[in-house]
């Protein structure tokens, strides 16, 4: 496994050790969230092909990687326990929600984050959900909504 995947279930404090530890942590940018299956990435079906690099959600920040990753890793983590009745409202709100409703179907274990620092995040978001959209005809799984720049209609010609 590539070394620059953040694993999700840790503790906080060795997280966010890692995080920074990561180059441009502590810049903005965009994060992606991954399931793993057996130490690799686990093919998703589409509907116009398979993800084999199981991205479940992109998302972006204006402010620093290090916080919202920060946010998105305690939302995760606080919805992950399979016994409660009601999802946790920590950090990275609207995916904690998301998560907790699949949480008894995607482990926490199988789930990692992946940064990419970038000096314009909307754009860089909305790039990458296109490019996302052009190969597979939908969003990723746990996105809602496209990104915040219409794309370069181009690609879909």
């Amino acid at each position: 496994m590539k070394k620059n995947y953040l694993k999700v279930n840790q503790d906080s404090k060795s997280f966010l050790i890692h995080l920074k530890s990561l180059s441009q942590s502590d810049n903005s940018g965009i994060y992606k969230l991954y399931y793993f299956e057996d130490g690799k990435p686990r093919t998703i079906q589409r509907l116009f092909a398979e993800d084999s690099d199981g991205i479940l959600y992109i998302g972006m920040t204006e402010g620093l990687l290090l916080l919202r990753v920060g946010n998105l890793h305690k939302a995760l983590v606080a919805n992950s326990n399979i016994d409660e009745i009601k999802p946790a409202s920590s950090g990275h709100t609207q995916i904690g929600k998301k998560y907790y409703r699949i949480r008894k179907k995607i482990n926490v274990d199988d789930l990692y984050i992946q940064i990419f620092p970038h000096a314009n995040p909307k754009q860089a978001e909305t790039d990458a959900i296109e490019k996302y959209v052009n190969e597979f005809a939908e969003l990723p799984p746990l996105n809602g909504q496209y990104g915040s720049y219409d794309p370069d209609w181009s690609i879909f010609s």
